[in-house]
């Protein structure tokens, strides 16, 4: 009792400065003079909250703040603030808002946390209710209708989102404004560690984001919202469960969150566990499926999760201090293996026939899975005017210890580690000359390591030291932003040898079909075996912005941003030399200097940071009974980073001796031929991708728009469309043009909705990229809220590919193997206390 009471006393005594005690007080209405109930009334720099009534009155008491700024938040309004200055008496403060025909959240990611409607740059805020809706076990499949943002979808038990056709490095992951520091930026196959259990929003920022977050937010950002560290206070105990069935996959879930607290403490904790078996799937997994594939099933889709969070936090209200921590344990398959290798288990020796295929069943069952390992730790506190001539400082960190291990046939292989530190500071300063913004600190380290016959990057540490400045100011309609940002990127990593055996097949058109036994006779095999020794990697990255955001009449408005970011490369596109099984492909990284015949220099090639100058148009309308929002963008890329299909065959390396028993033999960065004419399987190799650097430009737009048909029925109809081309060639994978709609209807507690989206073809491939079919796909969902005993119940059905479509993601690496799941009937219960 003695330690927690100094402790108390000790946190108050930092973040309580009290000077005067003043009554404000006032009401909030609309523009037809009707009152506002339910509107968040806040007091800038301290943590004190209120909410307007039913006839949409607040008041604050003992307001110990001698500078005096308000803030209205309401979902259906524009956000309304004034600021009153230095006061000494009692205050009676009225506002009028103005309606919004679209609900106008504050963004956090963005560095002043304007709300949707105000931001300079382009965004959507998912929030709370619409994302109990939308969730999906991995964060691309949930995100993935959102206008510009698509799914890399490797399966449904991993995904990131793409956004705008930038994924992986160019797309930042964050928590609460923190990396989630997991490795999904180094492979489609690794799913992202964020999860969405409490989540109140998820904001996603479209086009350069680097100013806040830096090199690795070139193409955007995602950041989750959630209550792990309680920001304010808590009276009582309040929260949420919820349990769900799936038919596709026979998937159980279920989760639950608690918020609650006493006097100056608050704590916080969520949960959830997730348990699927394979998904169903329309036909065969396999664009050319062999004879003795399973029909109607995705092998080895499966996955277990669960994950749970506690929080702490001490909320004055001069700021607050939390910490939370974070244990995720997830297994999942890898889709696109367990088949492929049950036959080249079955077809790899015929002198032991019996022997492999049993091993081939056994492995065909299990495929390979990801065994999940992450403990997550974070700090976050403000204080609010600290000294004289700062609002606001902000503090966050985290640290995060990740491992997944790849099991192939029950054992353990390849092991991937990484330990991650983040830190942010940032100070808010008090208007000068009408301007008013934040300057900052970051600081963030990864030391990455992967131990395996499948590490195809060697163990190497990124360490990055970045400054930032964010500045606004407001004349008449009209909203200017500038920013910039300075960033110093290292990258050291250790020796790694690589072994690239190339098959090149001789066609002559003159010549009849080849004899099975001959078919080798037209091949040539080179072999590459080097060691290199890398230097560290120095990036001195500068990004700079400018934009501004004219509400040219009541309810409309137009926003332009110019910004220039560099991006300094990542381990995986810097250091890559290996076989990647998930992706079934041969890596080479930008740091080795090959030719078109796949021969490697025994010296380093030169490395440049990635130069992108974009801007960005966003015209909106949000009052009235429709309105839309769109934005045109273009990307203008210097030394842009991508990873291409060679065309070249590096072969797999199963060596046999002679008369001597067959022994698999394997090595980091290392991959060989073998020479049976009995194993033709093994002959087909792993393509080649090589991590490159040219000029690109990329454009396109992405548009919403709604119409309300009556009180309770709004339409809804969105589209994207991406262009993305290098040097007279397209980028593989870039998204296909798409249109969706859905009406939506909502009275007395019943909401129901029932869309489509339409996938066009995609034509526009890279070389040794093939076109992919477009795909219609049709969505339906029925909800039912009310009361009982003081708890608010939500009976809740959905239903997805009603038609039952077979459709292939082209943004997938895995688009032949493992198609979208089949229909699928999802119902639940949902509980809010």
């Amino acid at each position: 009792m003695k330690m927690r009471s100094l402790l108390s006393l000790t946190i108050a005594g930092l973040l309580s400065a009290p000077v005067y005690a003043t009554t404000v007080t006032g009401k909030v209405t609309d523009t037809a003079g009707k009152p506002v109930a339910g509107a968040e009334v806040k007091i800038e720099g301290t943590r004190r909250v209120a909410y307007t009534d039913e006839n949409g009155v607040y008041r604050f008491d003992d307001v110990k703040q001698p500078h005096i700024h308000l803030h209205v938040y309401s979902s259906e309004h524009i956000h309304g603030d004034n600021d009153l200055g230095d006061v000494t008496r009692d205050q009676n403060v009225d506002f009028v808002l103005k309606p919004a025909s679209v609900e106008n959240i504050v963004v956090t990611a963005n560095a002043l946390q304007s709300s949707v409607l105000e931001s300079v740059t382009p965004v959507t805020v998912i929030g709370a209710e619409k994302l109990r809706k939308i969730e999906a076990p991995t964060l691309g499949e949930t995100l993935k209708n959102a206008p510009g943002v698509h799914s890399t979808y490797f399966g449904p038990v991993a995904s990131s989102p793409i956004i705008r056709g930038n994924d992986g490095p160019r797309v930042k992951i964050v928590q609460n404004g923190l990396d989630v520091s997991d490795v999904s930026r180094v492979g489609p196959d690794h799913n992202v560690a964020s999860t969405l259990t409490s989540a109140t929003q998820v904001e996603v920022l479209r086009g350069p984001a680097t100013l806040q977050y830096g090199s690795g937010a070139i193409g955007g950002v995602v950041n989750v919202v959630d209550k792990r560290i309680p920001q304010y206070p808590v009276e009582g105990i309040e929260g949420e469960a919820e349990t769900s069935y799936s038919t596709v996959n026979e998937g159980t879930y279920t989760r639950g969150d608690v918020t609650g607290g006493k006097g100056n403490w608050a704590w916080h904790v969520d949960g959830f566990y997730r348990d699927t078996e394979n998904a169903d799937i329309p036909g065969y997994a396999s664009i050319d499926p062999d004879e003795d594939e399973p029909k109607g099933e995705l092998e080895s889709s499966a996955m277990e999760t669960s994950n749970i969070v506690a929080g702490l936090s001490y909320v004055a209200e001069e700021g607050y201090f939390g910490f939370a921590v974070e244990k995720l344990d997830n297994e999942y398959g890898v889709p696109g293996h367990s088949h492929a290798h049950g036959e080249e288990e079955h077809d790899d020796d015929d002198h032991d026939e019996s022997e492999h295929d049993d091993h081939g069943e056994e492995h065909s069952e299990e495929g390979v899975l990801l065994d999940v390992d992450m403990t997550r730790y974070q700090m976050a506190g403000e204080w609010h005017s600290p000294v004289e001539g700062l609002t606001n400082l902000k503090f966050a960190a985290a640290y995060t210890d990740y491992e997944h291990a790849e099991i192939e046939d029950g054992e353990p292989g390849t092991v991937f580690t990484n330990e991650s530190s983040d830190i942010r500071l940032s100070a808010y300063h008090e208007e000068i000359n009408g301007w008013h913004g934040v300057f900052g600190l970051q600081f963030n380290h990864s030391d990455y390591n992967a131990v395996g016959e499948e590490a195809f990057t060697p163990a190497n540490t990124t360490s990055s030291y970045a400054l930032y400045i964010v500045e606004q100011k407001k004349v008449g309609d009209i909203t200017f932003e500038l920013g910039g940002r300075l960033e110093r990127t290292t990258l050291d990593a250790d020796d790694s040898e690589i072994e690239l055996d190339i098959a090149h097949e001789e066609h002559d058109e003159h010549e009849g079909e080849e004899h099975e036994g001959e078919e080798h006779e037209g091949e040539e095999h080179e072999e590459h075996a080097l060691a290199f020794s890398f230097p560290d990697y120095n990036f001195t990255s500068l990004s700079l912005s400018a934009g501004a955001n004219w509400e040219y009449a009541e309810g409309h408005a137009v926003a332009v941003t110019l910004s220039r970011s560099e991006r300094a490369p990542s381990q995986q596109e810097l250091f890559s030399a290996g076989q990647h099984l998930a992706t079934q492909s041969y890596e080479v990284g930008l740091v080795f200097d090959m030719d078109d015949e796949g021969h490697i220099e025994e010296s380093l090639s030169g490395v440049k940071e990635e130069v992108s100058t974009n801007l960005d148009v966003t015209f909106r309308k949000y009052s009235g009974d429709w309105g839309y929002s769109v934005s045109f963008f273009f990307n203008q890329a210097d030394d842009y980073i991508f990873q291409t299909n060679t065309g070249l065959i590096a072969l797999s390396e199963h060596e046999e001796h002679g008369d001597e028993e067959h022994e698999d033999e394997a090595h980091d960065d290392e991959i060989g031929m073998h020479e049976d004419e009995h194993d033709e399987h093994s002959e087909e190799g792993l393509p080649v991708y090589y991590f490159q650097q040219a000029d690109a430009d990329i454009w396109g737009f992405e548009a919403e728009t709604y119409v309300d048909l009556s009180d309770t029925l709004r339409l809804t109809v969105f589209g994207d469309y991406i262009r993305a081309e290098i040097e007279g060639d397209n980028l593989p994978r870039t998204p296909p043009m798409r249109f969706g709609s859905e009406l939506s209807y909502m009275k007395d507690g019943l909401s129901a909705d029932v869309g489509l989206t339409w996938y066009d073809d995609q034509q526009h491939v890279a070389s040794y990229e093939t076109v992919t079919d477009g795909y219609t796909l049709v969505n339906a969902s029925v909800q039912y809220e009310f009361a009982s005993q003081g708890i608010d119940w939500v009976l809740f059905a959905r239903g997805e590919n009603l038609t039952d479509e077979e459709a292939r993601v082209h943004t997938s690496f895995l688009k032949d193997p493992a198609p979208l799941p089949g229909r699928n009937f999802t119902m639940g219960v949902r509980a809010l206390f």
